[in-house]
């Protein structure tokens, strides 16, 4: 028996009204299925509404009308307060920016996801170790992030995403602010995480190389997905 796919989205629609001039719908209609296990990569125009699609699967923004399923629940469905739950145990992100705490080490920043969550202290750190250590980083635990490099810290907040073992990982241009020779490790990483823990990627990305490592690439066009996945693997995306 097939597998359910872990995201399932159906007739998503988003129009923003407020502050401006006329209604501007970004996304229009749209499926997406992502089966588990998946990498898949949407690229597009800026302005085209990557991040958006990208918030409302992760239940950060609300859609105008459709459903969206997360590993078998409809997150719309949920109340403000169970969704925040759902959010933090079956979703993971990853932005652009960092976003580590600065007075915290590498260590406790990976394990606050948990600790929110209520896990214990000494479990938290075990799984957080193991999560640097699969990121390159167990040398770099107990550095704070003032003493990292552009590429670590974002290698911290990829672990850090992963640290409840979520069903579903966004990424929103994991790699945007580091240059190529930083970002090629990375990117390295998150396939090297999906082989050795079967986590399920979305990521928003502009960047080719980034996008090379998806399954699928899906280009958003006029508020819709399109494949634009290259049926020769060795030739680069446009």
């Amino acid at each position: 028996m097939a597998e359910s796919p872990i995201v399932d989205v159906l007739g998503l629609t988003k129009t923003f009204e407020e502050d401006t001039p006329q209604a501007l719908t970004v996304l229009r209609d749209l499926n997406l299925q992502v089966q588990p296990g998946e990498i898949v990569a949407v690229m597009g125009e800026s302005g085209s509404g990557k991040s958006t699609l990208l918030h409302i699967l992760g239940g950060l923004d609300h859609p105008t009308s459709g459903q969206v399923h997360v590993d078998g629940r409809d997150i719309f469905a949920l109340d403000d307060e169970a969704l925040a739950s759902f959010r933090n145990q079956c979703i993971g992100f990853v932005f652009q920016f960092h976003h580590l705490l600065p007075e915290f080490s590498a260590l406790e920043n990976v394990a606050m996801p948990a600790r929110i969550h209520g896990q214990g202290a000494d479990a938290a750190e075990r799984r957080a170790r193991r999560l640097l250590g699969l990121m390159g980083l167990a040398d770099r635990a107990d550095q704070r992030p003032a003493t990292l490099s552009g590429g670590e810290k974002q290698r911290v907040a990829v672990a850090r995403a992963l640290m409840n073992e979520p069903a579903l990982v966004l990424l929103d241009e994991p790699t945007g602010n580091l240059d190529a020779d930083t970002a090629e490790p990375l990117h390295r990483e998150i396939e090297t995480l999906r082989h050795e823990t079967g986590q399920t990627f979305v990521l928003v990305t502009h960047t080719s190389a980034l996008a090379s490592i998806a399954d699928r690439v899906l280009r958003l066009e006029h508020g819709q997905l399109h494949d634009a996945s290259p049926t020769d693997r060795s030739v680069p995306l446009s």
